[in-house]
């Protein structure tokens, strides 16, 4: 099975990684990854991934990390899923109610929507 688990910093996508984590069998393949803006400077997203690969060496789990520039966090994770033959999505929520929900397209919601693989939201 091959996993991608979107990561941003933010509680959700460590726990959307927690539960990766608690899937992850020997034999499967989790991609890391972090989407930075065009113009965003790649040092961040690389010092993320970094935390997350140690985790994934301490527990033996066979991953690799991905940095991806896109505009549109929901059109990267598509094409990642694509690039890289994911099987399953696994993100966070952002945690807004219902009312921003209705006027703000969320990661999530594209994905749901969008991936062509089944998709997971950690909460």
């Amino acid at each position: 099975m091959k996993y991608l688990v979107s990561l941003d910093g933010s509680e959700q996508s460590h726990k959307a990684f927690e539960l990766a984590e608690n899937l992850y069998k020997p034999g499967d393949h989790m991609h890391i990854v972090t989407i930075t803006k065009p113009k965003q400077p790649l040092e961040k997203g690389e010092e993320l991934l970094e935390r997350y690969e140690q985790l994934c060496f301490q527990k033996g789990i066979k991953n690799e990390r991905v940095i991806l520039k896109s505009q549109d966090v929901g059109i990267g994770l598509e094409q990642a899923i694509s690039d890289y033959s994911i099987d399953i999505l696994i993100l966070g929520t952002r945690g807004m109610n219902t009312l921003k929900k209705i006027f703000i397209n969320s990661v999530s919601n594209y994905a749901m929507n969008h991936a062509a693989c089944d998709v997971i939201i950690a909460k």
